[in-house]
């Protein structure tokens, strides 16, 4: 082996040494910010945050909405796993149900939004080019014959949640519709799950980080209290 192939090898095990060290620290700085957070506190500014996306990054959801009230949202992706892949192969849709129902709702891992607007509950979805494909209305009664329970902190599903600190939670919310269930995933923090996330589900921006727990968790806390069969435990309790 030539010394020039050994120098570069040399040189590119100190440039990934480097950025695992520089990981290293962030993450560290970010666990440190966690644990001196009074996420209570910072509930009281879940207003704040929320505009702050709407008016930033997410902009496209308040156009979407037209207008009406966005008083909280979330992140959400299809509960899709790797058994289903398999048996339905190719299989790249569910079939919705009348109104919400027919039109169909892709099973294709793009990132999917939830808006809770007065009694009404939005699921926006988009496809690969990022342009919103479908947008489902969830009315009370749909709502209150819907579920949600808390998923246990394995796989993948872990795996994501940390990313975002250590008392994230997963929740399965299974939406009702005339012919079944619409099932989506989602955590008490802005994330998704879907192939590409993995670079983005990571921010260095620990500040940025705090944001999307208390706006996924504010989200959560306003769908339990106008739905009693919705409530999970929140940040506020």
């Amino acid at each position: 082996m030539s010394s020039t192939v050994i120098m570069i090898i040399i040189g590119m095990g100190a440039i990934y040494g480097g950025i695992f060290y520089f990981m290293h620290l962030k993450k560290k700085k970010q666990k440190e910010l966690f644990q001196n957070t009074d996420f209570k506190a910072e509930m009281r500014n879940a207003d704040i945050y929320k505009n702050n996306f709407l008016n930033g990054e997410l902009a496209f959801i308040a156009k979407q909405m037209e207008g009406k009230t966005i008083d909280a949202f979330n992140y959400a992706n299809i509960d899709y796993s790797t058994k289903d892949s398999i048996k339905d192969g190719i299989k790249d849709g569910l079939k919705g149900m009348a109104t919400l129902g027919t039109v169909k709702f892709h099973t294709v891992q793009t990132p999917k939004y939830l808006i809770l607007s007065g009694a009404d509950l939005h699921l926006l979805d988009t496809d690969t080019e990022g342009e919103i494909s479908n947008h489902l209305v969830f009315d009370a009664a749909r709502l209150q014959a819907s579920t949600i329970t808390e998923l246990p902190l394995e796989g993948m599903i872990k795996a994501f949640a940390k990313q975002k600190g250590d008392n994230v939670k997963a929740y399965k919310i299974a939406l009702a519709t005339d012919g079944g269930a619409i099932e989506l995933v989602m955590f008490s923090a802005l994330l998704f799950t879907y192939a590409n996330a993995g670079a983005s589900a990571f921010s260095l921006n620990a500040q940025k980080n705090v944001q999307e727990i208390i706006i996924a968790n504010d989200f959560l806390k306003k769908l339990g209290d106008s739905y009693a069969n919705l409530k999970v435990t929140t940040l506020l309790g």
